[in-house]
């Protein structure tokens, strides 16, 4: 008698809790939104089973000599060359000569004593810088940064004479340093309508004096 009570209390409780579980997805059916949403599956669920026959096998292992030599090897470096892929090849006896390139000078490489007895190429000797050229002044009206006509086959001679040189270009502003600089930048133009590129030109300017000039600098 016991034993049925028992067994009809499970069923009605079992009943109960999937009554109870079913009023829950009802009622969030009802209220709508991401509850009600049915969960996603979990990542795979969908792939087939994988085959274990794809598996590649593992790979054998070295026998123990071949084992011996490959860690030798690492240990070792780098190993020697095959036979035969140095036929050919012969190492240099002297220094290599001294390039010349002016203004750079190399001192001569130290030889040992079978080296010694060679001879080495002499090292460039270094040119002195060369003295800037003088100065050629330049005249300006009083108050004008205008160049004359009769300044202009000047400034076109140090053009001409420049080389690889520098030219600065100076103005005197008679008092006034933005008339100064007026006249070297108009010194500048001109020398630049000449043939003298604008990196080659340096400006210089004083309130100071009157007038301008231009000198070479190398």
């Amino acid at each position: 008698m016991g034993g049925r009570f028992w067994a009809a209390s499970s069923v009605g409780l079992a009943f109960l809790l999937g009554g109870c579980s079913t009023a829950v997805g009802l009622y969030h059916g009802a209220e709508g939104g991401a509850i009600s949403r049915a969960s996603q599956p979990l990542p795979g669920m969908n792939l087939p089973y994988p085959n274990l026959a794809d598996v590649p096998p593992a790979p054998q292992k070295e026998p123990a000599l071949e084992q011996m030599k490959i860690t030798q090897q690492a240990r070792g470096g780098v190993s020697a060359p095959a036979p035969g892929a140095l036929e050919g090849l012969s190492l240099p006896r002297g220094a290599p000569p001294v390039p010349d390139v002016p203004g750079i000078s190399i001192p001569p490489l130290q030889t040992g004593p079978a080296e010694s007895a060679g001879t080495t190429a002499p090292a460039t000797a270094v040119a002195p810088p060369k003295p800037p050229g003088p100065p050629i002044a330049i005249g300006f009206a009083p108050g004008k940064a205008l160049l004359p006509f009769a300044e202009e086959p000047a400034l076109r001679d140090v053009a001409q004479a420049r080389g690889d040189a520098h030219v600065i270009a100076g103005g005197f502003g008679d008092g006034s340093l933005t008339l100064a600089l007026y006249r070297a930048r108009r010194l500048a133009d001109a020398l630049t309508a000449d043939g003298v590129p604008a990196s080659a030109i340096r400006l210089v300017a004083s309130a100071a004096g009157s007038g301008g000039f231009v000198q070479l600098v190398y």
